[in-house]
């Protein structure tokens, strides 16, 4: 893997656990619960593939997209 490639996905993966963090402390949730739920419900799968986009985007809607698609996944907090 190229440096240009690892620093991509070192910054993928950094604005996942952001958006990790930032779910948690909006649904009082520990860590481990948001992670857990994002990844059940199709969250991380989603901040994955539309990083280019999203991590553009005010964390607020972000948050927002993510609740409305984890809960058309079933998932209901």
């Amino acid at each position: 893997m190229d440096k240009k490639t690892l620093n991509e996905a070192k910054d993928v993966v950094d604005y996942i656990a952001f958006m990790i963090n930032e779910f948690a402390a909006q649904h009082q949730l520990s860590m481990t619960q948001s992670f857990d739920y994002l990844n059940c419900y199709g969250g991380i799968e989603f901040l994955d593939e539309f990083y280019d986009v999203e991590h553009c985007e005010n964390p607020l809607i972000t948050l927002d997209t993510l609740q409305r698609i984890c809960g058309r996944e079933g998932g209901n907090l």
